[in-house]
């Protein structure tokens, strides 16, 4: 199954989940505003130890944090269309990547809902792809206060893959990599 027809097929599940039954008679918001929450990054253990072994170390750069369930990122904002779900969800903190003198930070996460869904990150001066999400094992449930999205698998992009290699002398890191398992778990703004 092709991503865009995975995506699409997401979007239908969360539109259909997000309309509560008998609400098609009212009139419901063109948008879906998010006003917090946060998106959990477990990281794979294959991702941890290559890392590892390369002497790569991988802290939270605050506000995110470190625990149990992996490394949470707050969501600031988002807006999503009712309808297709296509839309963001912008993050504070990141990720500091670094080894002897050499530091990578990714700063400040953007989820992109489209027919390809990423994670950006603000990497010195660009906006950068670094991440893609795999949405075809993804669940889905949502209340009148939150949505939650389990189980999207995130793999390194090319650029991103390209970047750190460069930064850190090696050829380890590869355009598809799993780095780990998302988990957004997101607060809606009341009304929205």
């Amino acid at each position: 199954m092709s991503r865009t027809r995975i995506g699409a097929a997401l979007a239908a599940v969360l539109c259909t989940l997000l309309v509560a039954p008998g609400a098609q008679a009212k009139k419901r918001p063109s948008t879906i505003k998010l006003t917090g929450g946060a998106t959990t990054l477990a990281l794979d253990p294959g991702a941890t130890s290559a890392l590892t072994s390369l002497g790569v170390s991988v802290a939270p750069l605050r506000p995110a944090k470190a625990g149990d369930a992996g490394i949470a990122f707050p969501i600031t904002s988002g807006k999503l269309n009712a309808s297709t779900l296509a839309g963001s969800i912008p993050h504070k903190g990141g990720l500091r990547l670094s080894k002897g003198g050499t530091v990578v930070d990714l700063r400040r996460f953007t989820i992109r809902i489209d027919g390809s869904p990423d994670l950006t990150a603000r990497v010195g001066n660009s906006r950068v792809s670094i991440l893609d999400l795999d949405l075809s094992e993804a669940g889905v449930s949502t209340t009148k206060r939150r949505v939650t999205v389990s189980g999207v698998q995130a793999m390194l992009t090319k650029a991103a893959a390209d970047e750190l290699n460069a930064a850190f002398g090696t050829t380890a890191f590869t355009e598809g990599l799993k780095i780990g398992e998302a988990t957004v778990s997101a607060r809606r703004h009341p009304g929205a």
